[in-house]
């Protein structure tokens, strides 16, 4: 009897160490993260990292030898999830390339953009973004609000992707210059009787920063904003209702409202099409766009 309660005391004993060492071992999950490629070269590049949550030492890890993060549950004040598809660029299809190269890079994918913003030592608030794989997305998503609560926002927007018929736009003709200013970065400012649209246009890759065909930005009737791949535009607009359409070979975009005084934020991405880039408009988070907004060039454009 004795040897018997002995061994169901081990087994206890066993099945609560292993449930202990269950809740205690840290979280970890492969991620990409991005950031500029240096402090004199503001364009962004993807790298491979580790997430890690360790609830031991209340500390949310990034493992990666050129930018690696370590700070402790505390010093994160916001968590923002906020979710594109995009066509799949990078250095795959660069290595493979021909044709096998271009199908991998005309697939879309989705990812869900991390936003962290953290305090630093001394004092200052910095950004950080990791960018999840979709099949990941959901379980990081509920670790993130398991752990940090009400700092965490999910980005979620009325707006979806209308059909839009190229020759319908007004101003589809028009002409414009766009000279890509790699040395000054004029930053967007509300002002109380417009609506302020900020609009990027991420490239596939910091190469093709700069390069590439025009993205024009129709609001109704005119071009208010152009971009190429890796800059940036805002524009000043009366408050109203807008078809907004972002457009290359094809058009996309949506209707929305548009109030004074306050600020909306666009990617503008990229997509094979049959003979000149795509394009796909899409709202984002004021913390998304700003982030790929300074790891962009500015687009000095004007109409012919």
């Amino acid at each position: 009897m004795k040897r018997y309660l002995i061994l169901n005391v081990s087994l206890l004993l066993l099945v609560f160490s292993c449930v202990t060492w269950a809740q205690q071992a840290p979280f970890s999950e492969s991620v990409k993260i991005r950031f500029s490629k240096s402090a004199t070269d503001r364009r962004l590049v993807d790298k491979d990292a580790t997430l890690v949550l360790d609830d031991s030492v209340r500390k949310l890890t990034v493992r990666n030898q050129e930018h690696p993060l370590d700070v402790g549950y505390g010093d994160v004040q916001k968590v923002v999830f906020d979710v594109s598809t995009r066509m799949r660029g990078g250095a795959m299809s660069q290595m493979v390339g021909g044709l096998a190269g271009s199908a991998i890079a005309s697939k879309h994918v989705s990812h869900y953009w991390c936003y962290l913003e953290y305090k630093a030592p001394e004092g200052t608030a910095r950004p950080y973004m990791l960018e999840i794989p979709k099949e990941s997305s959901e379980k990081v998503i509920e670790r993130m609000k398991a752990i940090f609560g009400d700092k965490v926002t999910i980005a979620e927007f009325p707006e979806h992707e209308e059909k839009i018929e190229k020759n319908t736009l007004k101003d589809l003709q028009s002409k414009h210059d766009l000279r890509v200013d790699e040395k000054s970065h004029p930053l967007p400012e509300l002002k109380p009787e417009k609506a302020l649209v900020v609009v990027v246009c991420p490239p596939l890759a910091a190469r093709y920063e700069g390069k590439g065909v025009q993205y024009k930005l129709h609001a109704n009737d005119q071009v208010v904003a152009v971009n190429k791949m890796g800059t940036y535009s805002f524009a000043y607009l009366d408050p109203g209702d807008y078809l907004l359409v972002s457009q290359t070979e094809n058009a996309s975009g949506f209707h929305m409202s548009l109030e004074a005084g306050k600020d909306y934020y666009f990617l503008q991405d990229s997509f094979m099409g049959a003979w000149k880039a795509h394009t796909t408009l899409t709202r984002h988070t004021k913390e998304l766009v700003m982030y790929e907004l300074d790891g962009a060039y500015f687009s000095d454009w004007k109409r012919k």
